[in-house]
């Protein structure tokens, strides 16, 4: 590995380990509804990223700007180039119902 790969290597590692802190505490799952009330807020897709969890991160970016408590049905969706493969994230994005 030469010199430039190697620093671009350690950048995606690096964003990829922002990407995951920024993802702590926030809900993300593949199943259709959890096992508690949700009301769903909408459909949420992040942006074209270079790693999974670059693409999840931008996804559960989306969802909190709309207020959410989570992503419920997330699908990651692999975008391959002439030259790259890039990610998409989307799913529905919930706000949790108050017990009564």
């Amino acid at each position: 590995m030469d010199r430039k790969q190697k620093k671009e290597f350690e950048a995606r590692q690096e964003r990829e380990w922002a990407a995951r802190e920024a993802s702590l505490g926030f809900y993300s799952v593949t199943v259709p509804a959890p096992p508690h009330p949700h009301t769903a807020l909408g459909i949420v897709a992040g942006y074209r990223r270079q790693s999974v969890m670059e693409a999840v991160e931008s996804m559960q970016s989306e969802a909190r700007g709309l207020g959410a408590d989570g992503v419920l049905g997330v699908s990651i969706v692999p975008d391959v180039g002439q030259f790259s493969t890039h990610f998409v994230a989307y799913g529905t994005a919930v706000r949790w119902t108050p017990s009564e």
